[in-house]
């Protein structure tokens, strides 16, 4: 009975029977595809076995950091820093390689670098430097400033941005863009309560 209403209902519109097979059909096709997009992904990362990129600040000196009472900061930062690329399989390009400073979520540096690649398992050493005056803004953060002399310590984070391009064996193609953090505790110019500098690991992002 169920045949037969099924056959009278395609003679009655054939259209919705094909518009049925058709969708049927697509979403196989879906289906099949997604399960040969996820094994060829699961094949690519146990052949990979991509890891994230580490950055760590090796050392840090904080020569001039003032605060004119306008609000004006004058400052003279230098950085060591070394990134790593720890796969066995994969090359990264770095580009569009930029450096900040910055002081209680405000940037005051900024310092554009030269682009790199790192080959597997490779190590480079970067040494970004920060001059110059910057205008912060808000009176929280000149009462900050004086708090933190005082203290003898300037808590100030160092980033930097690049834009990826993966290399595996001859192929390139474009990567995400790492962002990498550094949260430093800096000791104050010419103060004697200022814990020193200690190498710093850096939180990186995609």
């Amino acid at each position: 009975m169920g045949s037969a209403s099924r056959a009278v209902s395609c003679l009655c519109c054939p259209c919705k029977c094909l518009a049925c097979g058709l969708l049927s059909c697509l979403c196989s096709i879906l289906v099949s595809l997604l399960v040969v997009v996820g094994v060829f992904a699961l094949i690519a990362y146990l052949i990979f076995r991509p890891h994230m990129i580490a950055a760590t600040v090796d050392s840090a000196s904080l020569t001039h950091f003032a605060l004119s009472p306008t609000s004006s900061l004058a400052y003279n930062l230098t950085v060591a820093m070394t990134v790593r690329n720890p796969n066995k399989r994969v090359g990264l390009y770095y580009d569009n390689v930029e450096a900040l400073a910055l002081y209680k979520d405000q940037r005051f540096g900024y310092h554009p670098l030269d682009s790199f690649f790192q080959a597997t398992e490779a190590s480079t050493k970067l040494s970004p430097e920060f001059h110059g005056q910057q205008l912060l803004q808000g009176d929280v953060t000149a009462a900050e400033f004086r708090k933190d002399q005082t203290d003898g310590n300037f808590a100030i984070s160092v980033g930097l941005n690049a834009r990826l391009r993966v290399k595996v064996w001859a192929f390139k193609v474009h990567g995400p863009k790492a962002k990498i953090t550094c949260k430093l505790s800096l000791p104050a110019p010419g103060a004697a309560n200022g814990s020193p500098f200690q190498p710093t690991d850096c939180a990186v992002w995609f």
